[in-house]
């Protein structure tokens, strides 16, 4: 049964929505103020959030801010459910901050249940994809012992080495991964290729969709992309640029193949399933542009045998201005 936790300041507000969700099979923790609700939040980790815009002690923006910030509760989604003469710069703001929807007052009763359902749905969607993605990413031993080596030797630990979204390499430390491969080019004579991958209009996609689906999406093409990759190859997620693989041993000519492959798997995979997109207000030509995406992809190539072997630095330079 899903549990809510509800801010508002007005008392019969509370009592109605307590009411509906209630006959929904609902369970329903309720705060008065902003404060409130985030203490309540972050103890009672509720499935979903619904906050009033404006509340005493601190308000429904203050506090969706601080639980987007908190690693404890930035998964669990938010809906402004607010009065309908808030400015729109308001709702926006809110959106911005991290919400999943808006919602205002005075509402219909079933597709208010309707809209907190389907957010919750694909909250749970997003969370078992997460945990399939990190099962998949952790799955090969190489990867997994380099792993243990590398975070004792640089005195990390699990949460601050991966993606929180995806499960993947966090940027930061893939750079660390790709500084170390390169030395081993240096001294074994190995080759070696690093690429990026990224989808054209990412910021585009990510306003239309909303971060909660987007983040879905961004989780599924991880998963796929797990799937096209041999056992000793890395991949890392960039939250602005998109994925960027290591391809240890592995040439010019092996790694444009190897993209080229994966380019063409990825353009005819759907992404967003029809159910997940059905709840979205959108015509049928947008839905279709959303669930097919094109893809971009560069790469950087060391030959081991070279005595012009570059820095990770320069190669990530190179590997931006190559799209």
């Amino acid at each position: 049964m899903p549990t809510l936790l509800i801010a508002d300041d007005n008392d019969e507000m509370l009592e109605t929505l307590t009411r509906i969700f209630g006959l929904y099979e609902f369970d329903v923790i309720t705060a008065t103020n902003g404060r409130d609700a985030v203490e309540r939040t972050r103890s009672e980790k509720p499935d979903l959030v619904i906050l009033d815009g404006m509340m005493p002690k601190m308000n429904g923006f203050d506090a969706c801010a601080i639980l987007k910030k908190d690693p404890q509760t930035m998964s669990i989604p938010v809906v402004f459910l607010t009065a309908n003469f808030m400015e729109l710069h308001d709702r926006i703001k809110g959106l911005e901050l991290g919400a999943d929807d808006y919602l205002l007052k005075p509402f219909n009763s079933r597709e208010l249940v309707a809209r907190i359902k389907s957010i919750l749905k694909r909250t749970n969607v997003t969370r078992t994809l997460r945990k399939e993605n990190s099962r998949l990413a952790h799955q090969n031993k190489l990867i997994e012992a380099e792993l243990k080596k590398m975070v004792v030797e640089h005195g990390a630990n699990f949460e601050t080495v991966n993606d929180p979204i995806t499960g993947l390499y966090g940027f930061s430390f893939f750079q660390t991964f790709v500084t170390n491969e390169i030395s081993r080019c240096r001294r074994f004579k190995n080759n070696l290729s690093v690429a990026l991958l990224c989808f054209r209009n990412f910021d585009r996609f990510k306003e239309i969709l909303g971060e909660q689906l987007f983040n879905y999406l961004v989780i599924k093409i991880a998963n796929f992309l797990l799937g096209q990759l041999r056992a000793i190859d890395v991949l890392s997620y960039h939250h602005q640029m998109g994925f960027f693989v290591l391809l240890p041993q592995t040439n010019e000519d092996g790694a444009l193949t190897a993209l080229k492959k994966i380019e063409k798997a990825l353009s005819n995979e759907q992404y967003v399933d029809e159910e997940i997109l059905k709840t979205l207000e959108f015509s049928k030509k947008k839905l279709a542009d959303i669930s097919r995406l094109d893809f971009n992809y560069s790469y950087v190539s060391i030959i081991g045998d070279s005595k012009n072997i570059r820095d990770a630095e320069s190669l990530f330079e190179e590997l931006k201005e190559n799209l």
